[in-house]
């Protein structure tokens, strides 16, 4: 059979211009674990362009005339590791070639292919969990697919080349947003809560008082009807400054296989650092035991409100407390091995004006390539999923998709309307289910207007699964190039006073954590 492909390939051969070596190849990210989206691309002949690069496939559509096809051609590994073998790409005629096979690629060179290096790494043996990846050949065009689709490619008029390892179907990397606020140092929850409760020391209240799970503190809705019960947490009301609590949300969260945490980080002008509740979250955090089990980042509230702004005088400083969170080996990191910041407010960043918004992005980027040689990658709030000059004029990257309670009141219309939302997102963005939103428990002490109180009045569980399944469609027939594609941020892990609550509560327990493991097909656990 290698005598007949040579024999035919080597036909095939013609002058054109290839792409050189993939950047994966000459540096692959090898911080980078996770299997990541093999990109398909249709060359302007009818060939087959296959990269885990999201810069290299960007640079072929826009400077050689070649389409990305939609879905990826599995989940490969970007270096080797236990247990891998490398996967060639070739450049012969009108397509390229993938092949695992060190005799195959020699004997293509021989005869007039030339070898573009590693295009990536699979597993050399069966795997739970895992299909092969085929090679497919019709008339000088080559392909790859997981096998499951062997007999629609078939039916197509392709033949099967044969096996190049194992692999993932698919791979969804979801995170939560972390609110690391509830503990002795939120001040502003613990004195509305005297004021109007008469409690002393309570940063639980208003969610204690909806809850009806404190024997010693009564329930008390304000009006509202309905069970409130899932307000309180399976582990019960906690201090998340100390680091058994952060150990035990990390195994919460493991357990139903999510990959991140997305930390609420602000900043205090006064302090010239993080306010004290959350920094303290964020410390304990750092000093989990259990901590390398979940990646983390940080989204990054610069309101224009308050001491919650970040002064220009203060960019280089923050830039720097960012480094020292950058330097941690599980900060979490896009497919193509950049380090990932994102924005959940801009506004206070500076005057809150474009150009300062691009001078802290830059120097954010600048100061982290002079201390650590690597690069940033910069995701802007939701405005940036709505105008798509955003991204260029704040200096980022993209988009994370953030919540829509401003934009849709019900939530049955946010999961109606959610893929038409995420059609209008920029080329690369990270895609978001919000679990709920409801500040009803804000409400007298914290906002005092009854007025102002925004809530869905129609969530339900199944319309949850309902978001987090046309997520997952949406991952599986992208057509963007993004090295965030396969990542979703969840609202939220426990905004226990806005409603985002998808961490084990005494009335769901783990529901909403199985709903995403099995909505989104996450890996290893079962929800709880």
């Amino acid at each position: 059979m290698l005598r007949r492909l040579v024999a035919v390939a080597a036909a095939a051969v013609v002058a054109v211009t290839g792409l050189g070596v993939p950047e994966n190849a000459k540096a692959a990210p090898a911080k980078v674990t996770d299997p990541v989206p093999m990109i398909e691309l249709r060359t302007p002949a009818g060939g087959r362009f296959y990269t885990l690069s999201p810069r290299e496939a960007a640079g072929a559509v826009s400077g050689h005339g070649f389409t990305r096809e939609p879905g990826q051609a599995g989940y490969w590994r970007t270096a080797p590791f236990p247990g891998s073998q490398p996967v060639f790409r070739l450049r012969g005629g009108s397509g390229y070639l993938l092949t695992a096979s060190v005799s195959e690629r020699d004997a293509l060179v021989k005869n007039g292919f030339t070898d573009e290096g590693t295009a990536g790494h699979l597993w050399s043996a069966a795997q739970p969990g895992m299909q092969r990846l085929l090679r497919f050949s019709k008339s000088g065009e080559w392909r790859v697919a997981v096998e499951s689709r062997s007999a629609e490619l078939t039916g197509q008029g392709y033949r099967v080349d044969g096996p190049l390892g194992w692999g993932h179907a698919e791979w969804i990397r979801a995170g939560a947003i972390y609110f690391g606020t509830f503990n002795p140092a939120s001040t502003d929850v613990i004195a509305a809560t005297k004021r109007v409760f008469k409690r002393e020391g309570d940063f639980w209240g208003g969610v204690r008082d909806f809850s009806g799970r404190d024997p010693a503190v009564p329930q008390n809705t304000q009006g509202w009807t309905g069970d409130f019960s899932h307000l309180s947490p399976s582990i019960g009301f906690y201090d998340d400054s100390q680091p058994a609590t952060l150990e035990k949300h990390i195994s919460q969260a493991t357990g139903a296989g999510l990959d991140f945490f997305q930390f609420y980080w602000y900043w205090d002008t006064g302090r010239k650092k993080q306010p004290e509740r959350f920094e303290v979250s964020l410390n304990a955090f750092g000093a989990a035991r259990n901590r390398l089990d979940i990646d983390y980042t940080l989204t990054v509230c610069a309101h224009p409100w308050g001491n919650l702004g970040i002064p220009k005088e203060d960019f280089t400083t923050v830039a720097d407390e960012f480094i020292r969170h950058f330097r941690q080996p599980n900060f979490l990191r896009a497919n193509d091995g950049r380090l990932l910041l994102t924005l959940c407010d801009r506004r206070g960043i500076g005057s809150g004006s474009d150009a300062d918004t691009r001078e802290f992005v830059s120097l954010v980027r600048e100061r982290t390539k002079a201390a650590l040689g690597e690069d940033v990658m910069v995701l802007g709030y939701w405005e940036a999923m709505l105008d798509p000059t955003a991204p260029e004029r704040w200096g980022t990257e993209g988009a994370y998709c953030g919540v829509r309670i401003d934009h849709e009141k019900s939530y049955a219309r946010y999961a109606a309307t959610l893929p038409e939302y995420l059609a209008k997102g920029p080329a690369q963005f990270m895609r978001c289910a919000a679990q709920n939103f409801d500040e009803r428990p804000r409400y007298p002490h914290l906002i005092a207007d009854r007025s102002k109180i925004r809530f869905y009045p129609d969530q339900t569980p199944e319309l949850f699964a309902d978001v987090l399944s046309k997520l997952r469609k949406d991952i599986a027939g992208s057509k963007r190039i993004s090295a965030v594609d396969n990542f979703v941020s969840i609202y939220a892990w426990n905004e226990w006073h806005e409603g985002g609550i998808i961490e084990p509560n005494a009335r769901d327990g783990c529901r909403y954590l199985g709903i995403i493991h099995d909505s989104l097909g996450l890996r290893g656990g079962t929800g709880c």
